[in-house]
């Protein structure tokens, strides 16, 4: 792109992400966008570089989960579960394009990225017309070639930057919420590969006590697939989802017990 050195949007962007660019260049691709180099034909535009980085991101944050999986595997919550499912789906909410448009629209980065100019001339940097996590995915390409596609110092700005080691270590309900689905999931899974078809589940509750001191609930709650309602096998919880939950989690192990022959239960 043929700009100064001494580039102000440049700058400025690299002050809010605490990151200085060796190579100038890269980092001003990283903040040109298509409709600005079609206006500006001697600019490159970051379209390769959005590609480049939302592959590295992926990267990193399978790194960063498989390295958590570890950590948590013993955890009884994570019994019959698969890795896949469970980081899969964690990955899917913290890879995505509202994440990372509010962490752009936090640092305010639009304001200051090459985009098209609007009917004055003047560039059109609001962010009905500036896509945050486009903009994200650039500079973490910028960033990975800027370092010879070193992956240490990208993760780094993606750990710092993204507030990813928060999500992972100081929101544990992020990984509970998965876990949850997941064992719900695994219930449904396990008999459709049984029984070829998909089961109806439902949870009957059976008891709500509300203690009004700390104003909370306690559920426990049964579970019934399609007619039969497993005797014996509750979950409980200070609300209804952790109750689904644990009652899934007990019907599995159950169910494994007797090899999934619902015949043997009485209805």
């Amino acid at each position: 792109m043929e700009k100064t050195k001494h580039d102000p949007n440049l700058s400025e962007i690299e002050k809010r992400i605490g990151y200085h660019f060796k190579d100038k260049n890269l980092g001003i691709t990283a903040i040109t966008t298509r409709a600005y180099s079609n206006e500006h034909t001697e600019c490159t535009d970051n379209q390769a570089l959005e590609y480049l980085g939302d592959a590295v991101l992926s990267l990193v944050i399978a790194g960063l989960l498989y390295e958590k999986w570890m950590q948590l595997q013993d955890n009884e919550a994570f019994v019959d579960l698969t890795p896949e499912g469970v980081m899969s789906k964690v990955r899917q909410k913290i890879v995505n394009n509202q994440y990372l448009s509010d962490c752009a629209k936090k640092h305010d980065l639009c304001k200051y990225i090459y985009n098209c100019p609007d009917d004055n001339g003047a560039h059109n940097n609001d962010l009905h017309t500036c896509s945050g996590s486009d903009i994200i995915e650039a500079l973490i390409a910028a960033i990975y070639l800027d370092n010879d596609r070193s992956i240490t110092i990208v993760k780094r700005f993606i750990l710092d930057f993204l507030d990813i080691s928060n999500l992972l270590n100081n929101e544990p309900k992020l990984i509970e919420v998965v876990i949850q689905k997941n064992h719900k999931d695994a219930l449904i899974h396990k008999y459709q590969k049984l029984n070829r078809y998909t089961p109806f589940i439902e949870y009957p509750e059976f008891e709500d006590k509300f203690n009004k001191q700390d104003n909370t609930h306690h559920f426990v709650l049964g579970i019934r697939i399609d007619d039969t309602l497993l005797h014996g096998i509750t979950g409980e919880g200070q609300n209804k989802a952790t109750a689904e939950f644990e009652a899934a989690k007990a019907a599995y192990h159950f169910l494994e017990s007797i090899d999934w022959d619902l015949s043997q239960i009485d209805h």
